[in-house]
């Protein structure tokens, strides 16, 4: 009897733990995840406004545990809320219908920012740059240069994080940058108007390959139907509102017959 007790008990708490799984911790603000309960732990990465990841079901000294990428993570209860993961976008990537996939800031190993700022709605421009590196056709290789424009942002220019919104390679990955809803550095003077799109590798002579730019245009449409990107938007290159040949001539000539532009 006792044997079947424990089992028995096991088996609720499987099934009790199951459906809690169905529930997500949400973020109210950018806010670190943690490797346990307190902010003396290793921060895994940061969950970022709107982004959600998996609730574990349990918590502990107002702390939730979640699983963020795959990892078990732990978030401070007062930044996040619990609803079903169908009302979020899971650990940080778009799950909205026609978004492409978006790598996680936490998946391409991004340092956190110094300071955050958010932008105050839906914004008027969506700004074509490049990267002005080497290309890439894997999510390693495209995250390694992520990574690299990040520490030239950070490190060289000063700047609190990576300066773009998102960033496109030839995987066909999106990668998040300071994502939807955050001011960013890409686009002087414009910079809480719009959001900055960064196709990864250098574009003078060639435009992106097919991947990648279908990446970009679906990316684009996914902020106008959640409401960041105003459906009436101006799309610019970079070059369009400054002294610069960002973002490249053969990408330039190409996103000037695009819609919107």
């Amino acid at each position: 009897m006792m044997l079947l007790s424990l089992v028995t008990v096991g088996f609720l708490a499987t099934t009790l733990r199951g459906a809690s799984a169905a529930q997500c911790a949400c973020a109210t603000g950018d806010v670190h995840v943690r490797s346990g309960v307190g902010t003396s732990h290793a921060i895994l990465g940061v969950l970022t406004k709107g982004s959600c990841a998996t609730y574990e079901g349990d918590q502990n000294s107002g702390w939730m545990h979640v699983n963020f990428n795959g990892k078990s993570g732990w978030i401070a209860g007062n930044y996040v809320n619990i609803q079903s993961c169908s009302g979020g976008s899971t650990g940080g990537t778009s799950t909205h219908a026609g978004c492409p996939h978006i790598v996680t800031r936490a998946q391409w190993g991004a340092r956190a920012p110094h300071s955050v700022s958010h932008l105050s709605g839906a914004v008027k421009y969506a700004f074509i740059h490049h990267g002005e590196s080497g290309t890439c056709s894997s999510q390693s290789s495209c995250s390694a240069i992520v990574r690299s424009y990040q520490n030239y942002h950070m490190d060289t220019h000063g700047w609190s994080d990576i300066g773009y919104s998102f960033l496109v390679g030839e995987d066909g990955n999106a990668y998040e940058g300071r994502g939807w809803d955050r001011i960013g550095a890409h686009t002087q003077g414009y910079n809480s108007v719009g959001l900055g799109f960064c196709m990864i590798g250098n574009f003078m002579n060639h435009v992106p390959n097919s991947a990648a730019l279908n990446t970009v245009k679906a990316l684009i449409a996914c902020g106008v139907s959640m409401g960041k990107i105003q459906s009436s938007y101006t799309l610019r290159g970079h070059r369009d509102m400054g002294s610069t040949d960002c973002p490249g001539t053969a990408l330039y000539n190409l996103i000037r017959t695009w819609p919107h532009y």
